[in-house]
């Protein structure tokens, strides 16, 4: 049974794209799946306040209703970044893109299909290169028989706690067409040159950590400046955990030097 009541209705408005005007180097801030800009609006005001330009992408589907997700595809979300891409590049000629889960992947293919555009360095938070979850896999043949799945309680709590708009239903075909899009990552010839910082939370049980050393030797150029750094007392949603003002501070020294 899914519940029609949406409990966070009152953090809606706080979920839409942001603009902060700030000098000609630009921060790409891209959310995850099933969240909204609201993940990323205190990394994006820290950042404007260090004197960037940023814009905070709301992917096709969030920002709305879980039951509206479903009707968009991983296309529509590649699409999303690149608009939001060619906003930050009318004001900015160097371009940043940092993006948090599914945002990360996001970000990494938007560097891959957009190689004209001056990106000087890549941020990856808690990357979702893969899901630690073996039902995830099974999201294409269960999203004929469960639209929706409960994150739970406690989840729901956190996301009152900290002022987020994010949807507390996974709908399973957009699982499913994350996939697709995972697919597309491993598939297309990624190499990435840019200097990278990735970072997640010793606590975080929703990625699969181990494919991260992976990608690096798959998708990163052997000489290419990739950074990891691991924060103990944080977990999946990592712009809001303990580690946040650590994070926050550590990552505007990657992208200033």
């Amino acid at each position: 049974m899914v519940n029609k009541l949406d409990k966070l209705e009152h953090l809606k408005e706080n979920a839409q794209p942001f603009y902060f005007d700030g000098s000609d180097t630009g921060v790409l801030l891209t959310h995850g799946l099933t969240a909204s800009p609201t993940e990323m609006l205190s990394l994006g005001k820290f950042l404007h306040e260090k004197g960037f330009s940023v814009h905070g992408v709301c992917l096709a589907g969030h920002g709305s209703n879980y039951r509206n997700l479903p009707n968009y595809s991983y296309l529509d979300w590649i699409k999303s970044c690149s608009d939001g891409l060619d906003l930050l590049r009318m004001k900015c000629d160097a371009i940043i893109p940092i993006g948090i889960s599914m945002g990360a992947l996001l970000s990494t293919l938007l560097i891959h299909q957009k190689k004209k555009v001056n990106f000087q360095k890549l941020v990856l938070l808690a990357p979702a290169f893969g899901l630690k979850s073996k039902l995830a896999s099974l999201a294409p043949i269960l999203s004929y028989f469960v639209k929706f799945i409960y994150k739970g309680d406690s989840v729901l709590q956190y996301y009152l706690d900290h002022e987020l708009y994010a949807y507390y239903y996974y709908p399973t075909k957009a699982i499913a067409q994350y996939l697709k899009l995972r697919k597309l990552f491993h598939t297309e010839s990624v190499h990435i040159t840019v200097p990278t910082l990735i970072s997640y939370g010793e606590l975080d049980d929703t990625i699969a950590k181990n494919e991260i050393d992976e990608v690096i030797r798959r998708k990163f150029d052997p000489e290419t400046k990739v950074q990891i750094k691991i924060y103990p007392s944080s977990a999946h949603n990592f712009t809001t955990d303990p580690d946040a003002p650590e994070l926050f501070e550590y990552i505007y020294q990657f992208i200033s030097t």
